[in-house]
């Protein structure tokens, strides 16, 4: 019971300063401590310990003229993360379309989530036989060409991080050896580009490049999946219409 009021009080907590966060408008961008007192219901003491907290983190800022707290800096980041995706989406859509009808195969965009990727867009080939991702599908990282182009641009300790959380094995050729995987990763990171085939599904393959963005950081990776059968046989040419591809997202972007 004590554990369970802990979580409530904490619940309660967070709810009341995402109420506070609520109240910042563009018709009204600053708030003084009684205005927001008023607004919310709660005693002064309660709204001004509220702002403290995220006047210290950077989520409001005090206007030492007028007293009065307006949103800060961070929302701001957190936002441009938001937006960036959502730019990120229409920018390659286009681009995306032009490169499946020029290589006949799926071609997907996918970005790190957590320790996981995610397919945030995809275009799907018309080819009877394609391979295909549900919209949102969160994927292991160490198998499959989009996911390890993904991986091998991390940092070292995120990469530590998601290898000591164990490996899957989806098939005999997913690399599940530690110390193989990071020599593979190394090789990636070398060449600029992952292709890779049967390590998530028997008979799939994927050519994958890296998305940056203005500051040169890898922000998602593009990739052309499909049968390898049909792929292996043009695999210089896949390669190299991913790369325009991604050089040409990456340049509307802002990238580098």
């Amino acid at each position: 019971m004590e554990n369970n009021g802990k979580k409530t009080a904490v619940l309660e907590t967070g709810d009341r300063i995402l109420r506070l966060l609520e109240c910042f408008t563009a018709e009204k961008p600053e708030w003084g401590v009684t205005e927001l007192s008023e607004q919310l219901g709660l005693y002064k003491s309660v709204v001004h310990r509220m702002l403290v907290t995220l006047e210290n983190r950077a989520f409001v800022s005090k206007s030492p003229v007028t007293q009065k707290y307006s949103l800060g800096i961070k929302l701001f980041e957190l936002g441009t993360i938001v937006t960036n995706r959502m730019s990120l989406r229409a920018v390659s859509k286009p681009i995306m379309e032009d490169l499946c009808a020029s290589s006949n195969e799926t071609v997907m965009l996918m970005i790190v989530d957590g320790l996981e990727g995610i397919c945030i867009e995809k275009v799907e080939s018309s080819q009877s036989v394609r391979y295909t991702s549900p919209l949102g599908k969160r994927v292991s990282l160490h198998a499959g060409a989009t996911t390890k182009i993904l991986l091998a641009n991390l940092s070292p300790d995120k990469i530590n991080k998601i290898i000591s959380n164990g490996l899957q094995k989806y098939t005999e050729y997913t690399i599940v050896d530690p110390s193989e995987l990071l020599d593979h990763l190394q090789t990636i990171r070398e060449q600029g580009y992952c292709i890779s085939a049967n390590d998530f599904s028997l008979g799939g393959m994927g050519i994958a490049v890296p998305i940056r963005d203005h500051t040169g950081e890898v922000i998602a990776g593009l990739s052309i999946s499909g049968l390898e059968f049909r792929m292996n046989k043009i695999t210089d040419q896949l390669l190299l219409q991913c790369q325009n591809a991604a050089e040409l997202i990456s340049a509307r972007l802002g990238g580098v």
